[in-house]
């Protein structure tokens, strides 16, 4: 029962009547349930791809209203509140947004710190949030996180916001995490780790790698005094300790591969490329060669995961480079495919959140949706909370530019979001964007079902429909 042609799906009212006909004579009684239950929701199919050509013909789902965003932050956000206590950095990383000089949207590193005003503004909003959302969602657990910049150069703000919340909000249990580049840790694990703090550190591999672009701003590297602090970290037996790894077209793969399986680094939480969004000039410093390079590594790479996979799960050994790159990110995609039919949905396409999922709080106390968005287009304030209204035009003017999204084979499983569209100026249209999407994202579905065919359980796991 194929019902969509060539320029999309087809009205199927007449066809479902033949088939009505055709399944009472021609069927055994459970065949004729289960074909009238996947007629029903191709009906809903159908409605779900009108609601997605309505959004690009101008109509807005019905679900964007400010009430609604605010009952769906209730409801599912508000996860994490993320003060940005300083723009400061003792490193100058040569990829970094914030440093590097090759991202054109993006700020730049200052000397500028958040003061504890406003951190306990956007603190105490946080929870009155959490207290609203109750009735919603009473088993949230509030998470508080700490970025910067490097946010151990405003340490003593931390330690006084630790204590505030514990002072204020002790019924709570909450979480807390720091991301860092780990050069500060030192004198601070103990009371890291006395708080239970959940540190993520970033580091890219062994030390040629690593020093290759993590440079202290006078371009000595910085491999050494990271890993000092991790050893302390080891000695210390606490096991809330990840690593994010970043990588570009020169690196080493196998190399990573074999350094991050070491005994002595902790478990990989992220592993990803330099971020490409708009104004992005860092891959300008690349030839074509080494691009295909890196490619025909990434392929070798890619066939000797697939050859090894069965002895590396046998071995119970901590998930690797590969793992992330191979089996983590494809599997996700599978599993994080949104069903055909979901109903009134405020996002109908792509994998943005809805803002408020997270609020990020910069050094001057404006809310934004995480710490990887521009800072043009804030949604609130610790003054003012978070501003619905604005939330709503910025869904709104995002999904006006979503136009490859209604003929895209892959809006279910859209990994992109809006730092991907987003320039000063707004929102770049998705046919600018996205021209290699759907290529790009078959390969990855396709190295799931590979390894879903060397182990079935990884697919046994999602629900494609």
């Amino acid at each position: 029962m194929d019902y969509q042609g060539a320029n999309g799906i087809q009205d199927t009212n007449s066809m479902i009547c033949v088939h009505d006909q055709k399944l009472k004579g021609d069927f055994k009684e459970e065949d004729t349930a289960f074909c009238y239950d996947w007629i029903q929701k191709w009906k809903k199919i159908k409605s779900e791809s009108n609601k997605i050509k309505d959004v690009l013909h101008g109509e807005l789902p019905a679900s964007l209203s400010t009430s609604n965003i605010k009952i769906y932050v209730l409801k599912y956000g508000i996860r994490q509140l993320s003060l940005n206590v300083t723009e400061d950095c003792n490193f100058e990383c040569r990829y970094c947004v914030y440093s590097s000089g090759r991202y054109e949207y993006a700020r730049s590193h200052s000397t500028k710190r958040m003061n504890f005003s406003i951190a306990k503004k956007a603190i105490d909003y946080y929870f009155s949030l959490l207290n609203d959302g109750k009735r919603y969602n009473p088993n949230r657990t509030p998470a508080v996180s700490f970025f910067g910049g490097e946010p151990l150069l405003n340490f003593s703000l931390i330690k006084e916001c630790v204590e505030y919340i514990s002072d204020e909000y002790g019924d709570y249990e909450v979480t807390y995490g720091l991301t860092t580049n780990g050069s500060l840790l030192e004198d601070k694990i103990s009371w890291l780790i006395q708080n239970n703090f959940d540190i993520n550190i970033s580091l890219d591999g062994p030390e040629e790698q690593h020093d290759a672009n993590r440079v202290y701003r006078n371009g000595k590297g910085t491999f050494k005094d990271v890993m000092e602090n991790i050893a302390k970290l080891n000695d210390a037996k606490y096991k809330k300790v990840s690593i994010i790894s970043t990588y570009d077209w020169r690196c080493d793969l196998f190399k990573c591969h074999e350094f991050f399986n070491r005994s002595d680094i902790p478990r990989l939480a992220f592993v990803g490329e330099v971020l490409k969004t708009p104004g992005c000039k860092y891959y300008g410093q690349f030839t074509e060669v080494d691009r295909m390079a890196f490619a025909k590594q990434l392929e070798k790479a890619k066939a000797y995961y697939l050859e090894t996979i069965g002895d590396q799960e046998q071995q119970g050994k901590k998930s690797s480079v590969f793992d992330k790159l191979f089996c983590d990110n494809p599997i996700q995609m599978v599993h994080g495919c949104r069903p055909a039919f979901s109903g009134s949905s405020i996002m109908p396409f792509t994998s943005a959140c809805i803002p408020g999922d997270k609020i990020f709080v910069d050094v001057n106390g404006d809310f934004h949706i995480c710490e990887k968005i521009i800072a043009t287009r804030p949604i609130g304030s610790v003054d003012e909370g978070l501003n619905f209204e604005k939330i709503r035009k910025f869904i709104s003017d995002y999904l006006h530019h979503m136009d490859k999204c209604a003929s895209c084979k892959l809006r279910m499983a859209c990994p992109f979001c809006y730092i991907h569209f987003m320039t000063d100026n707004g929102f770049l249209c998705s046919s600018d964007v996205c021209k290699k999407v759907e290529a790009l994202q078959s390969s990855i579905f396709s190295m799931a079902f590979s390894i879903g065919e060397i182990d079935q359980k990884y697919i046994d796991m999602s629900s494609l429909i």
